[in-house]
């Protein structure tokens, strides 16, 4: 049998998740998930699926946007997106913007800023960062 250590175990996993995804065909995602629940676990699988949509925002916008779309419901997608709408916050905040003035949240989790806050939001990231933030951000004139 192969010996096999945990990392080289999630980095294998990842990359198997990163190829799947760009398939982009649902009922095959969603067999690999159940696959690697029963394998793994609930937690450590939605961990899995994390480290591959981060993957895929960095080196592949379309399928990143395909699966934060077509996988919205789930943990992984969910605590992704969570995690980036208070990135945002506060690297705005950290860029000297006011919450209520230059930009403000609305109640279907969308990140709304105005022009001068999105630019400067733009140029103090990085482009897997921007793969997550156009999903929530709308500009406001």
């Amino acid at each position: 049998m192969y010996n096999i250590d945990r990392t080289e175990e999630f980095d294998s996993s990842v990359a198997l998740l990163v190829d799947i995804f760009k398939l982009k065909n649902k009922t095959i995602v969603e067999s690999c998930r159940k696959t690697f629940i029963a394998l793994f676990g609930s937690d450590y699988t939605t961990d899995l699926m994390t480290a591959a949509v981060f993957q895929l925002a960095a080196t592949d916008a379309d399928t990143c946007h395909w699966t934060l779309h077509t996988f919205y419901e789930l943990d992984a997608c969910l605590k992704l997106i969570e995690g980036v709408f208070e990135f945002a916050i506060q690297k705005l905040i950290g860029l000297g913007f006011i919450l209520g003035r230059d930009f403000s949240a609305n109640a279907n989790g969308e990140l709304l800023l105005n022009r001068v806050a999105k630019i400067a939001l733009l140029e103090n990231i990085s482009d897997a960062d921007w793969n997550f933030l156009k999903e929530i951000l709308q500009v406001i004139e």
